[in-house]
């Protein structure tokens, strides 16, 4: 669901997902065998041995197929596990073509709820879930699933999947700190501040390289081709931009974020931001990487991100290999005039993992998925998962674990499902270094100051969406980027409004709203 919207700050909304599913570490070490049950139940090594074929999303190198990491996962579930990782890339055509052709695995990962997920559901391609998930006897993680977000997850009264659980903070803006401090000048705390800031960082040669060639701000349209809102000017909308992405209007109601109350604000900015040449002159075709390397090659000073998932240490030696001296800073949100102020904050899951039906045709197997998920949420599985094997997949020196080369190269996590809600220890990769977990600590508490929002349409579906929405998106982030480039002027925004309705708008609004007032009924 949170694929991004990608203007200014990257949009790298999705940057979110390039680092969300790194392994977590932290927790406490496991305890006995490998195979040793998270819950001190029956192991399920006493039980029959089960081939299980799980699709998954890949972030970075694939691990080898026949992997430590691998065997030490079979052992402890007592599977055959046929693991099918996918390049975050390709995962969304993989899926599509995956559910057309019928072969599809005992569990797979969909990435948001979208049309392809409902769809899916509607053909009946999934089984219900949730008299699983209230079985807190024999899945006791699955409790800690809210009860808010399982209200999200419900479609036609059941609950189709098990969601990847993650924590609330969305996006933050994030800027080279190096070259504030080289400029002399102050994180900016207000849009006005911010733009000063942008404008010295294009005028005033941060880099040191007698050219003006560095911009304020990284900037594309994406790989989704969509331009919207991000962490730079969520106060002036409201909200905080992705595709499918919507906030209330004030009357009772909800609207798309890009005809928000406040949404001519913040073209108003960024078209400034384009005439004085702050952002690139070809942002409008940039795709997500590109707007990554413009920020992290050093091209631009500034980028939204999603929150303490973009500090990597593989994102570090990156940047330091073109400047040793890239250091960043998150910022809180920036104040308007007004007083408000606020990022964008997820409902706590990224994906949701579902069981096919095929496979729901034996329930055997039903647990097992469900042992397995469940474990990897609890603190003694997800210990598990990062870490792998004391001696194979880690060493532990004065109380501190560090991964292997193995460990790092095949340990469990590369084969892992899920883990467990970011919170304090667990929002922690397993490659982190003291600097990353301190950023990863900063950026997710600033996230959170101020009034942050949340998308209304979070797990509502519309048809019409589904049927017209790529079309729709695509005309209004034309006609936007058209306005950002000054060859319309901001106020067509109303205009495009009034056409986007025509084109199928109106009865996409009627659908979000009526599920949105319904939800909020209780119903």
């Amino acid at each position: 669901m949170y694929k991004k919207l990608k203007i200014g700050l990257s949009m790298i909304l999705s940057l979110s997902v390039l680092s969300a599913c790194s392994g977590n570490g932290g927790g406490s070490e496991p305890s006995g065998s490998a195979a040793s049950p998270a819950n001190g139940k029956a192991s399920p090594a006493a039980e029959k041995k089960l081939k299980i074929r799980a699709m998954n999303i890949l972030y970075g190198t694939a691990p080898p197929e026949n992997g430590s990491g691998k065997k030490a996962l079979e052992e402890r579930y007592n599977i055959e596990y046929e693991y099918i990782p996918v390049a975050a890339a390709e995962y969304n055509n993989k899926l599509g073509v995956t559910l057309a052709s019928g072969d599809i695995p005992d569990t797979l990962l969909f990435p948001g709820l979208d049309n392809i997920y409902f769809n899916a559901i509607d053909n009946n391609q999934f089984i219900p879930l949730e008299k699983y998930l209230e079985d807190t006897k024999e899945y006791p993680n699955f409790a800690k699933i809210p009860e808010d977000l399982k209200k999200v997850l419900t479609y036609n009264g059941h609950i189709y999947g098990i969601p990847r659980l993650r924590g609330v903070p969305g996006h933050t803006i994030v800027m080279r700190k190096d070259w504030l401090d080289k400029l002399g000048l102050s994180v900016p705390t207000t849009y006005d501040e911010l733009y000063t800031v942008l404008k010295a960082f294009r005028e005033k040669d941060p880099d040191g390289n007698g050219k003006t060639d560095t911009y304020g701000l990284a900037m594309g349209m994406g790989d989704n081709g969509l331009i919207g809102v991000n962490a730079v000017t969520t106060g002036m909308h409201g909200g905080s931009g992705a595709p499918n992405t919507w906030i209330e209007d004030g009357k009772g109601g909800i609207i798309p974020l890009e005809f928000a109350p406040k949404a001519k604000e913040s073209y108003s900015f960024y078209a400034k931001l384009y005439k004085e040449g702050i952002i690139a002159k070809d942002f409008a075709i940039k795709k997500d990487q590109q707007v990554e390397d413009d920020f992290i090659l050093g091209k631009a000073a500034a980028n939204g991100s999603s929150t303490y998932t973009f500090y990597s240490t593989s994102r570090y030696e990156k940047a330091r290999a073109v400047d040793p001296k890239f250091e960043l800073v998150a910022l809180p949100p920036l104040k308007n005039a007004d007083g408000t102020q606020g990022y964008l904050k997820f409902p706590g899951y990224f994906g949701v993992f579902t069981i096919s039906t095929e496979a729901g045709k034996d329930e055997a197997k039903v647990k097992r998925i469900l042992k397995m998920l469940d474990d990897m949420i609890g603190d003694e599985g997800a210990t598990f998962m990062r870490w792998g094997i004391e001696g194979t997949h880690h060493k532990t020196e004065n109380g501190v674990k560090t991964l292997t080369d193995l460990g790092k190269a095949e340990g469990p996590s590369g084969y892992g499902l899920t883990n467990p809600p970011a919170a304090g220890e667990w929002i922690y990769g397993g490659t982190d270094t003291e600097e990353t977990r301190k950023m990863r600590d900063t950026s997710f508490k600033v996230a959170m100051e101020g009034s942050p929002f949340l998308n209304p349409i979070e797990g509502l579906y519309s048809k019409t969406m589904a049927e017209k929405g790529a079309d729709l998106n695509k005309f209004v982030a034309d006609r936007i980027a058209k306005i950002i480039m000054g060859e319309a002027p901001v106020d067509s925004i109303d205009k495009l409004f009034e056409e986007w309705k025509a084109r199928g708008g109106s009865q996409v609004m009627e659908e979000y709203t009526t599920a949105w007032k319904a939800r909020k009924a209780g119903k």
